[in-house]
């Protein structure tokens, strides 16, 4: 009975809008699909929200997310994402291939005992890779990371560090040109790293651990 009605509440998650806009052209709507962990959208004085609770039971793929994502390919995330150590993870559905451009996206950290965190995912591939950016409270900067055969690595580290404030409205952005990616949060604190490789593949979102954190606003520019 539990089980039905989770498939019946995420189904209904699934076609809730959030608002995304292709920066530049005209407001649209579109959704994210989860991918790992509980995601619930809502609303907030009138505009589209999607949370993610790290303090539910621990993250586990999402097969009905994947097919959705991945088409014929979800089996193979599927099976990359039944490991330990994989963390809440959402695509946009809309956008099926990112390569180089601009994603941002306003993030509002609500709680979190072990980890408060937000992060812009983009590179992700049917294989369960892909790169990020993230802010947390921890380090209090922004990082860019790669998560590759169930394995964090980190990047590069921005070297300036700042606690921002819980239940309070952030901006991160991701500029992505050819191997180079610039990541900021707020227009402050930032930082660079180039590629091994080019960019190709979803883009979404990420959190780590027991992050509560809500999005809304996502825009992708593709250039």
């Amino acid at each position: 009975m539990l089980a039905g009605m989770h498939r019946r509440a995420l189904a209904l998650v699934l076609m809730l809008p959030v608002g995304i806009a292709a920066f530049g052209q005209s407001q649209q709507e579109h959704t994210f699909v989860p991918l790992v962990g509980l995601w619930r959208a809502g609303a907030e004085a009138g505009r589209a929200t999607f949370t993610v609770d790290g303090t539910a039971p621990a993250p586990k793929p999402d097969e009905e997310g994947a097919k959705a994502a991945f088409g014929p390919e979800a089996p193979r995330f599927v099976k990359a994402m039944s490991v330990p150590g994989v963390f809440p993870l959402a695509t946009v559905r809309d956008v099926p291939a990112f390569a180089s451009g601009r994603l941002s996206v306003e993030f509002k950290i609500l709680a979190g005992a072990t980890d408060q965190t937000a992060g812009v995912v983009f590179n992700l591939k049917p294989d369960g890779t892909y790169n990020y950016a993230r802010y947390n409270t921890k380090d209090g900067n922004v990082a860019i990371w790669k998560f590759e055969n169930g394995t964090r690595t980190v990047l590069a580290h921005g070297e300036l560090h700042e606690q921002l404030p819980f239940a309070t409205w952030h901006r991160l952005v991701v500029q992505v040109k050819g191997r180079a990616i610039t990541a900021s949060v707020n227009d402050k604190l930032r930082v660079t790293h180039t590629l091994d490789g080019d960019v190709a593949g979803r883009v979404g979102l990420w959190t780590k651990a027991d992050s509560v954190t809500a999005f809304r606003a996502f825009t992708a520019n593709q250039q």
